[in-house]
């Protein structure tokens, strides 16, 4: 009998030692990140609608964007590597960011700041 019980008290806190660590084993690594930002004038103004792209500089691949309402973008989920982000909008120079790293489950904040265009007048 004393076999049986001490089976049975081991067989019990087996279970709750598995039933307490198992769920630390369940969440599986993402090998995710998010880029994200506001776009400005150089001003400090927000600059809504301006276009922007994120080019993974490994594959080339290029996704875009659109700056909302309050200059805001975000790119998510964005899988690890190195990227370029670039942003552009009507009256401005195009802007961009090289060399970005992306790590897992990192968060990364890209501002970008436009420029105003060069004027060019006709010639006569």
């Amino acid at each position: 009998m004393r076999t049986r019980r001490s089976g049975k008290l081991g067989l019990a806190l087996a279970l709750l030692g598995l039933l307490l660590f198992a769920p630390q084993g369940l969440y599986a690594q993402i090998d995710t990140g998010s880029i994200s930002g506001t776009i400005s004038d150089a001003s400090g103004a927000v600059v809504p609608a301006a276009k922007v792209s994120l080019t993974n500089e490994g594959t080339n691949l290029t996704i875009m964007t659109t700056s909302k309402d309050d200059g805001g973008y975000i790119f998510t989920p964005v899988k690890i590597g190195t990227y370029t982000v670039a942003a552009e909008a009507a009256g401005f120079q195009k802007v961009s960011q090289s060399h970005l790293t992306v790590n897992i489950d990192q968060h990364l904040l890209v501002n970008l700041s436009l420029r105003p265009a060069e004027v060019t007048r006709p010639s006569k």
